[in-house]
């Protein structure tokens, strides 16, 4: 049943779909100091997903160590002693070997870029910090990498592994970038024309075509598999802080990041990867928390490597800055992104909690994407955002996102509580949502060029209209609340394409239409077929 407000200019008034019941009181109370993910089991609980998934163990190497002191580390003290070179005879030794434990021991160490080995634990002892150097000459001679989606020859990352296996870090130290001397050089990089030639023949792109002011990301792995991280902190990384590029099976757990005066500074970074478990990560960060990316443009469209079988599960996403979000799809999208779950999360004072943002030129899809039981509160922009064409007008191959399951949402404190925006010539489609609140909030719903959209069970109040829905087909609303403080109708709906709305708790007089919207295409129920 649909009530309505009777005086127009009275605030506060109230649309109650199916006599739902919501309460403020019932929110829960998010600090910063303590969550339900602080407590970090040993054992790597089974993975359950609704799509195959390996089965994930804590990796085994040879029950032998290698302390870097046996191989000339001394402490940085202070003469800032570098300890680069005893930290890899510590990694060849071991690697010769067999494999073991490169022990980084309690104190205080300087060193510049590490490379590791397959069959190596990079183990950091409790107490233990590891400083890098701000000596850029440091990070030469280049290594092959990713760059906001492209392929470059760049500085080395402060660690850097390539085409290796079974190789983890971790331990309870501290890694200190020391990335504030990489931070005069650009963000802004001529990515769009570098990804049209091949990389043999790329200019002012990368180190290695004479480009400076390409910042390394904090740790990299390159086409590796079975790697694990667990129980570090990064600290003031020059870019990205965990970028893993075409790799898989991947645990990272436990770990810490604080990055939120880096340009760039994503927390975790999935690139073209797959097979991967993120889990009890405490993320503060001067980008995306984590974010799945999966190539840019000609480039990304040709090595066509997707982002796939991901599950994020049990972490928390603080003080998240520069218009991002706790977990993000793209807009590194060409490669494609699928197969994603997403669940027991804690967004608060983040830019943005969940967010998907890719354009015309990435092409491809971003689909069958499932995210559970998520708690936001004090959302700087858009709780849950889709914006289909991120980067303004675009050209070239537009993208797909599709086949997205969201339920179980908490929102406290937002400008704007769920946006989603398609593109004209590609609209977003097959989304489902339920069992989402908002409270606090300045605009409620806003949807564009959305199609086969079902959202059940949502709970919003807020200041302006509730809910405003341009160029949709195929919508199904059911058991929706809606509360605002405007004096019109909570629901506008508008577009000359917009029709089959199906809302059987919704009245005509409740909803306001506009621009070409007719009120026939408000429905209770889709008609029976006749054959």
């Amino acid at each position: 049943m649909t009530t309505k407000n009777n005086t127009p200019r009275q605030k506060n008034k109230k649309i109650l779909f199916a006599a739902l019941v919501f309460s403020i009181t019932s929110w829960m109370t998010i600090s910063g100091q303590d969550n339900k993910f602080s407590e970090v089991p040993h054992d790597i609980a089974p993975v359950e997903a609704p799509f195959e998934m390996p089965v994930f163990e804590r990796p085994v190497f040879p029950d032998q160590t290698f302390d870097i002191k046996d191989f000339g580390a001394v402490q940085k003290g202070s003469n800032n002693h570098k300890i680069t070179d005893a930290i890899h005879l510590a990694i060849d030794a071991a690697a010769a070997a067999g494999g073991g434990k490169v022990l980084i021991p309690e104190g205080e160490w300087l060193t510049g870029p590490i490379h590791l080995k397959s069959n190596i634990n990079l183990h950091f002892e409790e107490g233990a910090s590891l400083f890098f150097s701000e000596n850029k000459e440091d990070y030469l001679p280049v290594v092959k990498h990713r760059y906001e989606g492209v392929e470059a020859y760049n500085y080395s990352s402060l660690i850097y592994a390539n085409n290796v296996e079974n190789v983890a870090i971790t331990g309870k130290g501290i890694l200190e970038g020391q990335g504030e001397h990489w931070l005069n050089w650009s963000t802004v990089q001529p990515r769009a024309e570098a990804t049209k030639v091949p990389l043999s023949r790329r200019k002012n792109f990368g180190k290695g075509a004479g480009k400076e002011g390409m910042r390394p990301s904090f740790v990299v792995f390159w086409k590796s598999r079975n790697i694990f991280i667990e129980g570090i902190t990064l600290r003031e990384s020059p870019m990205w802080n965990i970028h893993l590029i075409y790799s898989n099976h991947i645990v990272v757990r436990d770990i810490t990041i604080h990055s939120v005066e880096s340009h760039n500074g994503d927390g975790i970074v999935l690139d073209s990867s797959g097979d991967a478990l993120l889990e009890y990560n405490h993320l503060s960060t001067g980008d995306d928390a984590i974010v799945l990316k999966s190539g840019f443009n000609e480039e990304g469209l040709e090595i066509n490597i997707p982002t796939e079988n991901v599950v994020i599960r049990n972490y928390y996403a603080y003080d998240v800055r520069t218009g991002s979000g706790g977990v993000v799809f793209g807009s590194e999208t060409s490669g494609g992104i699928k197969n994603v779950y997403v669940h027991d999360a804690i967004f608060e004072k983040c830019d943005r909690g969940i967010r998907f943002k890719t354009a015309r030129g990435r092409g491809n899809v971003t689909e069958n994407i499932i995210i559970r039981d998520v708690q936001m509160k004090n959302i700087r922009y858009e709780a849950i955002n889709f914006n289909t064409a991120y980067t303004g007008a675009g050209v070239g191959p537009s993208p797909l996102v599709r086949n997205i399951d969201i339920r179980n949402v908490k929102i406290n404190g937002v400008p704007n509580a769920i946006v989603l925006n398609g593109l004209p010539e590609k609209w977003i489609e097959n989304i489902y949502m339920e069992n989402i609140s908002a409270i606090n909030v300045k605009e409620g719903i806003r949807l564009a060029r959305v199609k086969n959209l079902v959202m059940k069970d949502i709970r919003i109040e807020s200041e302006s209209r509730a809910m405003i829905a341009d160029d949709v087909y195929e919508v199904k609303l059911e058991n929706l609340e809606l509360k605002d403080q405007t004096a019109g109708n909570p629901v506008l709906l508008k577009g000359r394409y917009s029709g089959a709305i199906i809302a059987p708790d919704f009245s005509k007089e409740n909803v306001d239409f506009e621009e070409g919207a007719e009120k026939n295409i408000l429905i209770k129920d889709l008609p029976s077929a006749a054959w």
